[in-house]
């Protein structure tokens, strides 16, 4: 059933869990440009029949994200003017009249260059966790010190370490330093909070694969204990490429990363010291099985590399 044929019941509950899951933020963007064109669909049939107050804030919220990370700018602010428009004078939520409007106020000015009107809407109430969580993506502009946005975004961890956003933000700016194992520790925990996030045990998978050529990089020496703990960052790498393809065998990106596991010249290496070694032997062995499996499945899912 696609989304279009689904009860409009259904896909507003879809759409709401859309919006305060923020499962969007790990979308590919296919998925981003369905489920952008999906709520405005939504929104032009049923914004006045559906929907209560507190559900219309939530999809016009939502349509405002999609909108930005779609790079439609014009929707963007069309979504921050009903908003504004027609929730700024609730008087009953605080949270909706000022809190969450101010953040989407930020985020548009930021998006037009404007860092200063962005962090003058965000300090006029320092004290909201989530005024202070823009604060601190804000901090990010701060020229060549990086080091400041990841000691806020600690210090926004320690005060929320539920947020999955801040994490994945926080492991990417380890990744951009080269920590790539501080990076890791940060994607693991998104998983723990949701098991199901396919993209996440892809960028492990990845950030394994990047530790494993920079500690091979500065590698001084073949000796077998060295090449041996290599080998088990590549299983790690391979694992998480794997377990995401349970999740969803399609995921391209995958069976790319497990290509470049397999034809590692590395391996090479490994053949020379594996009659020592049945880890070793195991490993390789399921190196040679994957392969097949491999390039059956790029050709089947035309992938190119």
């Amino acid at each position: 059933m696609t989304s279009s044929s689904l009860d409009p019941v259904l896909l507003k509950k879809k759409l709401l869990y859309l919006a305060s899951s923020g499962s969007f933020t790990n979308f590919t963007p296919q998925q981003l440009h369905d489920a952008y064109e999906e709520l405005q669909d939504f929104l032009i049939v049923h914004h006045d029949k559906l929907l209560d107050s507190i559900e219309l804030f939530n999809l016009y919220e939502l349509q405002f994200y999609l909108s930005v990370l779609t790079l439609h700018d014009i929707e963007a602010k069309n979504a921050l003017d009903r908003i504004t428009d027609q929730f700024s004078i609730i008087k009953t939520d605080k949270e909706l009249r000022s809190q969450r409007i101010a953040i989407l106020q930020s985020i548009y000015a930021e998006l037009q260059g404007d860092l200063k009107h962005a962090s003058k809407l965000l300090s006029e109430d320092p004290d909201e966790l989530k005024l202070s969580r823009r604060l601190t993506t804000l901090s990010r502009h701060d020229a060549g010190d990086s080091s400041k946005y990841i000691n806020n975004l600690i210090y926004y961890l320690n005060l929320q370490p539920s947020d999955v956003q801040t994490w994945n933000e926080l492991g990417e700016q380890y990744k951009i330093l080269g920590h790539y194992d501080k990076a890791i520790y940060c994607l693991k925990e998104i998983v723990l909070q949701d098991p199901q996030a396919y993209p996440i045990f892809y960028k492990m998978g990845l950030l394994y694969y990047y530790l494993f050529l920079q500690l091979e990089t500065n590698l001084k020496t073949e000796k077998k204990d060295k090449l041996f703990e290599l080998m088990k960052v590549l299983i790690n790498a391979r694992d998480n490429y794997l377990y995401s393809l349970e999740i969803n065998d399609t995921y391209k990106k995958n069976w790319v990363g497990l290509k470049a596991l397999a034809e590692l010249g590395f391996n090479d290496k490994l053949k020379k010291i594996s009659e020592s070694s049945k880890e070793i032997k195991e490993y390789l062995s399921s190196n040679d099985k994957l392969k097949v499996i491999i390039d059956k499945k790029i050709k089947e899912l035309n992938i190119e590399i």
